[in-house]
């Protein structure tokens, strides 16, 4: 969008007519626009004439001072993402769906540079994945935000009182998080200790917990279920044309969430009937049958439902601009489709990878052999589809040995420890 200077009710306007082409109904756009009515009485009290990113800095600031976007609670943070859609607007001329990428978490100064080289360490001496070195971000960096609010910039300053009433304060709830937040932070301070950047072991003093990792059963709905999930699906609208082939995607042919977001047309071999791509999560190849019953409805969604659009991705968002869709957008759909059949899954999550689960199930009810659904699954080895056999209950209820009777001679005897 041109980078001409404009006032806050020209972009205000610009912005409401935007988001009324793109279908935002008056209630959202009511909720935007109390908002930006508080920077329009900011900018007049300033006397600042236009609008630009410099305003948005100024009034955030003096609505909650020097800010981390990461500390801030629900309502904080709904009001920074308002306000900074008004200048991706004026930058941009749209809004950016999906997920926002906002606020990275950022490590600074001494203690922040040490953090940032021990997650560079790790990564490099074990050859870990971006995705397991962020890890260390999301753990770390609360640690951080603690040490900075009580004005500790440099590690020298670190004492076991300031280790220890962070980790007090800890959500307890979250006994999982905690545990894994307690090895992190021993790894790190015994990093700190042998680099010699701290001259005493606070690994040491890091408490144990009691944390057992016993893994949950996989929440899977029955046949009859899916049934009534994919018959909730209105298919005389676009929407419901996209959601019903994503639907049989996940429920037909078990794939992740994030797999059907990345499906691309390349990846659809109409031809040999398959669909091939590499797993998002594994980076595994797999090929897996194009069933007649998933094709028809994609192509139903792709002449019938898809809106023009050059975005390569064959799922995509219904309303402008067309851009993929994410796995939030999924689980989203999953649970209204849930919903709306009168599905009761209290006790059961119920989100896409319960789709997942759903269709392993179903392979083994049928004496699906474990390697076949191993591969169908998309899984590196069979250790991992075997955390499915849990669920079988058929299958382990055959496992449960007979507990004979006992016979009356038993109590009948004298003596003994069950006589009295």
């Amino acid at each position: 969008m041109e980078n001409q200077k404009q006032s806050i009710d020209n972009l205000m306007d610009a912005m409401f007519d935007y988001m009324r082409v793109i279908h935002r109904c008056e209630g959202t756009i009511f909720r935007y626009r109390r908002r930006w009515l508080k920077v329009k009485d900011f900018m007049l009290g300033k006397k600042i004439k236009y609008y630009d990113t410099d305003v948005e800095k100024a009034y955030l600031k003096s609505y909650l001072g020097h800010f981390d976007y990461h500390q801030l609670n629900r309502v904080e943070k709904d009001l920074v993402n308002v306000i900074e859609v008004l200048s991706e607007f004026q930058k941009t001329g749209r809004i950016i769906m999906g997920p926002r990428k906002h606020h990275p978490k950022v490590f600074e100064g001494d203690l922040g540079r040490t953090i940032t080289d021990f997650i560079d360490y790790r990564e490099n001496t074990l050859k870990l994945s971006k995705k397991t070195a962020q890890s260390y971000v999301i753990y770390l960096y609360p640690l951080y935000c603690h040490m900075n609010s009580k004005g500790i910039r440099h590690l020298r300053d670190i004492k076991a009182s300031d280790i220890l009433s962070y980790i007090e304060q800890m959500d307890t709830g979250a006994s999982a998080k905690k545990h894994v937040t307690l090895i992190t932070f021993r790894s790190f301070f015994k990093y700190l200790y042998e680099q010699h950047v701290l001259l005493v072991d606070y690994s040491r003093i890091i408490p144990k917990d009691n944390y057992k990792n016993q893994p949950k059963l996989p929440s899977s709905f029955t046949d009859e279920e899916i049934d009534a999930l994919l018959k909730a699906v209105d298919r005389g609208n676009p929407k419901g044309k996209r959601d019903y082939a994503i639907l049989l995607l996940a429920t037909k042919l078990g794939l992740r969430a994030s797999d059907i977001c990345e499906l691309k047309f390349e990846n659809i071999i109409w031809e040999r009937n398959i669909i091939t791509f590499n797993q998002f999560k594994t980076g595994k190849a797999i090929e897996l049958p194009l069933l007649p019953e998933i094709g028809n409805a994609i192509i139903d969604y792709l002449k019938h439902g898809r809106p023009v659009s050059e975005d390569s991705n064959c799922f995509i968002h219904v309303q402008a601009p067309y851009d993929r869709i994410h796995t939030s957008d999924i689980g989203n759909l999953v649970r209204r489709y849930i919903t709306l059949a009168g599905i009761n899954y209290s006790n059961r999550k119920h989100g896409p990878h319960s789709l997942r689960h759903s269709f392993a199930s179903a392979l083994l009810k049928e004496n699906v052999p474990l390697p076949i659904i191993s591969e169908a699954l998309g899984h590196r080895n069979m250790e991992s589809s075997m955390f499915y056999l849990r669920i079988d209950t058929n299958s382990l209820s055959k496992c449960a040995l007979e507990v004979p009777s006992v016979p009356s001679c038993f109590y009948e005897q004298k003596g003994g420890y069950y006589y009295d």
